[in-house]
C-alpha cells in the first residue's frame, strides 16, 4: 500500500512538473526569409563580409558577432581565402534603437516623512532601454540576396566581453539552424 502511494505521489509530481514545463515553452524568436529558387545544397564554402550595424553599436559589439556568426559557420562549410573563391557570401548586420517604455502605475502612493503620512505620485513610470537584432544574410557571390535569418539579441545586457561573445554565439547558432532551408534535394 505505501509503495502504490509512494508511486502515484511520484506520478502526480511527474505530472505537475510536466504541466509547469509546457506552460513555459515560448515560440522560436527566429524569423527567416529565403529564394525558394535557389539550391542550397551545392553551397561549400563561405567568405565573412565586413560586419553593418546601425544604431549605438561599438565596432567592439560589431566585431563579436562577426566572430560569433564565424565560429558557428565553421562547423559546416569551409572559409574561404578571398570573396572570389566562396560559394556563398555572409554578411551580418547588428541593430540597435533606444527606446523608451511607459508603464501606468495605478497604485502610486508612497509614503509620506513626519506629519504627512501618505501621498501621490504621477500614476506613469517611465523606463529607458536599447533593443538590438542579430541579423545574418547569405548573399550569392554577385551579391544577390538568398537567405535572411535574425533574432532579437541580448548581448548587450552583459558588461563582460566573454559573456556577449558568449551569448552572441547562441543566438547566430539559433539563427544559423535554420540555414540552409530545406527545400530542395540533391546536387546540380
Amino acid at each position: 500500500m505505501a509503495l502504490l502511494l509512494k508511486f502515484r505521489t511520484a506520478a502526480l509530481l511527474g505530472l505537475i512538473l510536466a504541466l509547469g514545463l509546457t506552460g513555459c515553452t515560448t515560440p522560436n524568436p527566429v524569423a527567416v526569409d529565403y529564394d525558394p529558387s535557389f539550391k542550397f545544397a551545392n553551397l561549400r564554402s563561405y567568405y565573412l563580409l565586413d560586419t553593418l550595424a546601425n544604431g549605438p553599436v561599438s565596432p567592439f559589439e560589431s566585431k563579436r558577432a562577426s566572430q560569433a556568426v564565424d565560429d558557428i559557420l565553421k562547423g559546416s562549410y569551409q572559409p574561404a581565402a578571398s570573396r572570389d573563391q566562396a560559394d556563398f557570401l555572409v554578411r551580418v548586420q547588428l541593430f540597435s534603437t533606444d527606446k523608451v517604455a511607459v508603464y501606468d502605475d495605478p497604485f502610486s502612493i508612497y509614503g509620506g516623512y513626519r506629519y504627512f503620512g501618505f501621498g501621490w505620485r504621477a500614476p506613469l513610470r517611465v523606463r529607458e532601454y536599447r533593443e538590438s537584432t542579430l541579423i545574418v544574410d547569405v548573399l550569392s557571390p554577385e551579391e544577390a540576396p538568398l537567405w535572411r535569418g535574425s533574432m532579437p539579441t541580448v548581448a548587450g545586457r552583459y558588461e563582460s566581453p566573454d559573456q556577449q561573445l558568449l551569448q552572441l554565439r547562441e543566438e547566430a547558432a539559433l539563427i544559423l539552424a535554420r540555414f540552409p532551408p530545406y527545400n530542395d534535394v540533391g546536387y546540380d
